[in-house]
């Protein structure tokens, strides 16, 4: 099985529960079994189960990116980028899935054990549907993980190039 990457938006409810809605299927062009405003969990894998069934061994990290015809963009690394960005998504800061800051910037070597637990909490912490915002805010306070004032954005247009984001962006 593979895991091209997409993207939904999740929003909390009152309850405290988190949905998922995928404006993509919504439009009706595709043929769902489900309300694309309310996708099923088992319907849409998040970043941070991704990393946890990568990590216990229980998937193919190569299985999970993007297949381009002269490369190809897979692996834990980009699962971890992933992870990194749905945790700045989820504290309120967006940014584009071809931004990379402090752990999703990091060259796969370069990753230290520290680095992988702390990756493992916020995998934990973003994986479930009663996500904690207190536990997010104390997660991206990381400055590992907080998005700071200058990213590095990897796109096909521009080519790789540091972009200075405004501080009303940063969270």
């Amino acid at each position: 099985m593979t895991h091209g990457d997409h993207w939904v938006t999740e929003y909390g409810l009152p309850d405290g529960s988190w949905r998922l809605a995928d404006a993509q299927v919504a439009d009706g062009a595709h043929d769902v079994p489900f309300d694309p405003l309310d996708v099923p969990r088992d319907q849409f894998l998040v970043a941070g189960a991704a990393w946890q069934a990568c990590r216990a061994g229980d998937a193919d990290p190569d299985a999970f990116g993007i297949p381009l015809p002269t490369s190809t963009l897979q692996g834990l690394w980009f699962v971890r980028c992933n992870v990194v960005r749905d945790l700045a998504a989820l504290g309120g800061v967006e940014v584009l899935p071809w931004d990379a800051w402090g752990l999703a910037a990091k060259d796969e070597p370069e990753v230290t054990a520290d680095d992988l637990a702390l990756l493992d909490t916020v995998a934990a912490a973003t994986a479930t549907e009663t996500v904690s915002l207190k536990e997010i805010r104390r997660l991206y306070a990381d400055p590992r993980l907080t998005v700071p004032a200058e990213i590095t954005s990897h796109t096909t247009y521009l080519g790789v190039r540091k972009v200075r984001l405004p501080e009303s962006l940063r969270g």
